[in-house]
């Protein structure tokens, strides 16, 4: 899980370098049945390919709000990773809290050694997946003080799903919302 979540967490890195002209407010990859539904206002861009990611696509703001931080046009990222056969034992020993403890641990320290400030750390209520979101501080950077990225990721027997957005420290608190319906637009690959 420790590669998994380093995986998602180099999300933040790649919206700073994204540049394809925006699409649908709708996106189901036709190989996995990954799919990203975005709320009126955003849109979702064509895939593009990643190392680190079976599916990739960026998200933007029609309207520029909340505004983006860094130099990105994309707001976010969804990603989806493929956990190899027999990698999870259940979905139930993927919910249960010690696991769930280990994963955020782990994330904090990952985050920590990519020069990320962990600023909060909240629980996902959802039967059918674990997961959790950080908000985290870039400690360098130009005006690094002032960017906030949020993470969601979340677990599942077939794989990973993460959200990745960034914004400034005072839109943040009116970016939460957008940031948790992009996610909750997020379903897992049905094949």
């Amino acid at each position: 899980m420790r590669r998994a979540f380093t995986h998602a967490s180099g999300l933040s890195l790649a919206l700073l370098l994204v540049s394809a002209a925006a699409t649908s407010g709708e996106f189901t990859d036709p190989a996995t049945g990954f799919s990203v539904t975005v709320p009126d206002g955003f849109a979702i861009r064509p895939p593009r390919q990643d190392p680190n990611h079976e599916t990739l696509v960026d998200i933007v703001s029609l309207t520029g709000q909340p505004p983006v931080a860094g130099r990105s046009e994309a707001l976010c990222a969804a990603g989806f990773r493929r956990n190899p056969k027999g990698a999870i034992a259940s979905q139930d020993a993927l919910n249960a809290l010690p696991a769930l403890r280990n994963r955020v641990a782990e994330a904090r320290q990952i985050l920590n050694g990519q020069g990320l400030e962990t600023e909060t750390v909240e629980p996902i209520q959802f039967r059918d997946f674990a997961g959790f979101e950080i908000v985290s501080i870039p400690t360098t950077g130009p005006d690094h003080r002032n960017v906030r990225i949020y993470m969601a990721i979340m677990d599942r027997v077939i794989g990973r799903t993460d959200i990745v957005c960034a914004t400034t420290k005072q839109a943040l608190p009116s970016a939460l919302p957008v940031f948790r319906a992009i996610r909750d637009g997020t379903r897992p690959p049905t094949r």
